[in-house]
This record gives C-alpha cells, structure tokens and sequence, in this order.
C-alpha cells in the first residue's frame, strides 16, 4: 500500500501488529502479520472482517493487500476496553447508565455474532477476562465495538472447540474444561461445545465496565437474575444473547432516571 505514514505501534499480539498510520491525509489503522506460523488466524480475520461488515458492530476495513499481508482499518484513539476507567475518568463522566451502555453494547454484539449473515460465530479467544476486553475499542461516543475477528468460527451442528490447547480458568465455561481429570488432554476427545460460552461469560464482563463504585454495587442488584442464568452450569439452561439483551434493554429503559450519577470520588 501506499501513500502511508506509519506512526505508533497501538497493538501487538502472537497473530498480528497494529499501528497508527496516516493514509491520504486519514488517520487508521495498519495492521500487519507478526507470525507466519499464525497466518491462517491473520487472513480468517481479513475474511471476518470482509464478511461481517460493513456494520456497527465490527471495526470498518477499509483496504487490504494480500500480496503483502497488510490490511487497514479505521482508528479509534481511546484504545480497547481494558481502558475503560481511565477513559470515563479522563473524560469526567461519572454516569452508571453510560458504562451500563458499554454492557448492552456487548451483549449486542454477541447477538449479532450470534446471528450474522457468515453463519453462527462464536468469540473463541476470550479464555481470561483481560483478553476478552482486548477485543473490543471504546469509540469516541463511548460506545463499544469489536476489533478483534481472528479467532470467529462458525458454530455447526457438531459444535466446535475453541483452539489446540486444554483450557482452565474460572473465566471459561464449564464446557470447554477437559472433562476426564485422571487423563491428559487429547483434542480429539474433547467434546465441542456452541455460542452459549459466550453467555457464561456476559456477567464478569458486565461487571467490569460498570466498575466497583458503591452505585455500581446497587446497580448489580438489578442485573442479578439475568447473570445467574448466564452462569448456570449446563449450558442448555443459559439463555440466548437475545434473552439476555431484551432484558438489558428493558433495565436502560426503567431504571435510569437520572439517579446514578456519580462523583470523581465514587468512581
């Protein structure tokens, strides 16, 4: 590609490295491969990325180069969700429905993953809490969108297995640990699982963005029947992200009239 600038490094991970660029005059994103040996993930993500959008939900591609295994996306300055406080804090906003906001955003995003026009996806490298949130950015309307599209597969009547490697964790759902404890770990007798590990994972996220102030704490009272049910053991009694969208629409609807505004000191 030409007629870039590369600026900043903004992200590095096994799969890919991401820079700040400038681009006829544009500032974006420039992502390139870091690993060859991970270069199926590098173009499964060009592909998610070409398949899924354009749309709200996902980051907009905006140009690729195969040849070159370089692609380019737009740029959102205030970085992935892990940043969430010092973004609220540095923008002064101490309002519980505005982190809520990044909570319905997320599950809206599952939905539409869920349901997209590339067939049932589910967000397979989101093993620990930290990692989940890498995957998304917080935009400058402080909304929530998805950045990360490596690791999507397509959930099919045999369920899939979310990479190589035994998983532990408190984090991922109770499916996706190995199962035979008195045998090592052997792929093949792992047995696959669908999008509902996703939903064991709604409530830790949830309660992340809202934050650990005294009116977060209330507030998660309200939130309490719908993420138990997220983290019911089987994963059949979980419900679907619609369900719990629904739910999370109808509480920005009744609860929020102006009574969960906070101070710099209650964040």
């Amino acid at each position: 590609m030409t007629h870039l600038e590369i600026g900043d490094l903004i992200g590095y991970g096994a799969v890919k490295q991401v820079y700040q660029t400038t681009w006829h005059n544009t500032t974006v994103a420039v992502v390139y491969v870091n690993n060859r040996d991970y270069i199926n993930d590098f173009l499964h993500g060009l592909e998610m990325l070409k398949a899924l959008g354009p749309n709200k939900y996902i980051v907009q591609l905006i140009g690729f180069c195969l040849k070159d295994k370089v692609y380019l996306i737009e740029y959102h300055p205030l970085g992935n969700s892990v940043h969430v406080d010092e973004i609220f804090i540095k923008n002064n906003i101490y309002d519980i429905k505005k982190r809520f906001n990044l909570c319905v955003d997320y599950v809206r995003i599952l939905e539409f993953l869920h349901n997209s026009p590339g067939g049932k996806r589910v967000m397979c490298d989101s093993n620990s809490l930290n990692k989940t949130l890498e995957q998304y950015l917080i935009t400058s309307s402080l909304s929530l969108i998805l950045n990360d599209v490596d690791a999507l597969p397509e959930v099919g009547h045999e369920g899939i297995i979310c990479g190589h490697r035994e998983l532990q964790g408190s984090f991922i759902a109770p499916e996706q640990k190995w199962p035979y404890p008195t045998h090592s770990y052997q792929e093949d007798r792992m047995p696959p699982y669908d999008e509902k590990v996703d939903i064991w994972k709604i409530p830790p996220v949830c309660n992340y963005f809202l934050g650990k102030s005294e009116a977060a704490k209330v507030f998660r009272y309200h939130l309490h029947p719908i993420h138990r049910k997220c983290r019911e053991k089987y994963a059949v009694h979980r419900p679907s992200a619609r369900e719990v969208l629904n739910f999370y629409e109808k509480l920005l609807q009744e609860y929020f009239v102006d009574k969960f505004t906070l101070t710099r000191e209650e964040l």
